[in-house]
């Protein structure tokens, strides 16, 4: 079996004035390898211009399998 990259998505994850429950933001199409320093620059950046608290977030990274 052979991998190769295929998609990186990011979902953060918090809460703010508008949302006290909490809400999800998705991006798309991230690089292959992201530098764990830009993704949480990303994330404050996101914070900052949004004024929303942002507690986690999950990086999910799909393949493309090719059986042998």
């Amino acid at each position: 079996m052979q991998s190769s990259f295929k998609a990186n998505k990011l979902q953060l994850n918090g809460t703010s004035e508008l949302h006290p429950n909490g809400y999800r933001r998705n991006f798309n199409n991230l690089t292959e390898k992201p530098d764990p320093a830009a993704v949480q620059s990303f994330a404050e950046a996101i914070a900052s211009l949004t004024g929303e608290q942002i507690a986690d977030g999950i990086l999910t990274t799909a393949s493309n399998l090719q059986m042998a």
